[in-house]
């Protein structure tokens, strides 16, 4: 019985810790997110459309980074029913105001969006490269 009970309490926290997973869409139920990541998409041109369409890419969990002292959030969006021909980083303010991208498309080359700093140029491509 003890036993059972054991399993029983790991099984209930790891599903504790499973919902409390963020995804990339939750980020956007967000108004200062979405306002963010529309203002990010608006302004930039040759964004491929794939990325523009939140029904054409799935999204990995987000992660919480820390850049110069700051803290951010990054997902990692691939183009859907593709095998390594589209992917991006997407990175957000900590408080969803402000929003970055770095876009790998096999059609054209690298595409910063948001004018990001180096240093989270170099942050958006290390996510890229895990």
């Amino acid at each position: 019985m003890r036993k059972f009970l054991f399993i029983l309490a790991v099984a209930g926290m790891a599903g504790i810790a499973h919902a409390e997973d963020t995804n990339f869409y939750d980020l956007l139920k967000d108004p200062a997110h979405a306002k963010s990541w529309k203002a990010m998409l608006s302004s930039a041109k040759g964004t491929p459309a794939w990325v523009r369409d939140e029904n054409r890419f799935i999204a990995e969990p987000v992660k919480t980074i820390s850049i110069d002292a700051l803290d951010y959030s990054i997902s990692i969006l691939a183009k859907q029913h593709a095998t390594n021909d589209g992917q991006a980083a997407i990175l957000f303010k900590a408080d969803g105001t402000q929003a970055w991208a770095e876009i790998q498309d096999e059609k054209s080359p690298k595409l910063y969006l948001g004018n990001p700093s180096a240093a989270q140029k170099a942050a958006l491509d290390k996510a890229l490269a895990e």
